[in-house]
């Protein structure tokens, strides 16, 4: 398996097809949101890719348990999976179903700059001229959103509540996967303990989502929707889609590309797919300024990570 990364440009193909999928499964997310609580469809969706990735380390014969880390290493992939896969993805479920997918994914653009935030304080990364200019039109980005006129379309309480929860996910997120950053140098092309790095991650996010969900004091009610065979279907889709393939091609294309900025932007092209997507199946507005805002944000993006 190792032998693939040795084609030319696998990592940044993997993280675009990492945005795709992803695209894809945050437009079934939203629909599914609909019938399943946000703290649920996180559970499910999380369980549903760990059988998967068990099921794919059986078939192709890969260890379980690797233990040629260190135990910080170990700490870190933990910290960073409570964080990103846990507490960020049931905010992200639950901002994506209060204020639309579109709105979400314009939101995604601050991440870039929050990871070079973070890389900062974590990895000593300095932050150029150029870089702190592109930081500040992303912010002017998320400003156009939060002000835009469409008070008829969503209510502003819960507009500016799912914007800052957004927020919120995107921070927590950032901070994990830069904490995981020099543990992903260390896996030097080894696509099978990039995958094992990808699923130890994905554990104490289901953890997580499931103590959540078992604190819930109607979380028998909130079972009941999965007995409907579409929501059921739902969930299997975009958890595949998105928690496993997505995920796994993302971490993949973000250890195999020599300079990280370039996966930032690839990832970034899921904000245009989502927003293509949610138009055309989810019915969602896309008005001239939300268009605007998307890409004024992307050209933040672009110049927080090309040099």
């Amino acid at each position: 398996m190792n032998q693939i990364v040795n084609y030319s440009y696998f990592g940044e193909i993997s993280a675009l097809t990492a945005a795709l999928c992803w695209s894809i499964a945050v437009i079934i997310f939203k629909s599914a949101s609909n019938d399943l609580s946000p703290i649920l469809i996180t559970a499910l969706k999380n369980t549903i890719a760990l059988i998967c990735f068990l099921f794919v380390f059986i078939l192709f014969d890969m260890p379980l348990w690797y233990d040629g880390l260190i135990t910080s290493d170990y700490i870190k992939i933990f910290i960073s999976g409570c964080l990103g896969m846990g507490f960020a993805d049931i905010l992200f479920i639950y901002a994506l179903s209060q204020i639309g997918a579109n709105r979400v994914a314009i939101i995604n653009c601050f991440e870039p700059a929050v990871i070079y935030f973070f890389s900062i304080i974590i990895l000593g990364t300095i932050l150029t001229t150029q870089q702190l200019v592109g930081f500040i039109i992303v912010i002017f980005s998320l400003l156009i959103i939060t002000y835009e006129n469409d008070g008829i379309e969503i209510n502003q309480k819960i507009k500016k509540r799912g914007m800052v929860l957004q927020i919120i996910a995107v921070l927590l997120s950032s901070f994990g996967i830069v904490l995981i950053k020099p543990v992903l140098t260390k896996t030097n092309n080894m696509i099978e303990l990039q995958l094992w790095i990808t699923a130890f991650r994905l554990f104490p996010g289901f953890i997580i989502a499931w103590l959540v969900f078992l604190f819930q004091k109607n979380k028998f009610a909130l079972l009941l929707p999965i007995k409907k065979s579409k929501v059921l279907k739902k969930i299997l889709l975009s958890s595949g889609l998105g928690t496993f393939i997505a995920l796994s091609f993302w971490i993949i294309g973000y250890a195999n590309i020599d300079k990280p900025p370039v996966a930032s932007i690839i990832g970034q092209t899921s904000v245009i797919f989502i927003t293509i997507f949610a138009w055309i199946i989810l019915k969602e507005k896309i008005s001239k300024l939300r268009i605007f805002s998307m890409i004024i944000a992307l050209s933040g993006v672009f110049l927080i990570t090309i040099k």
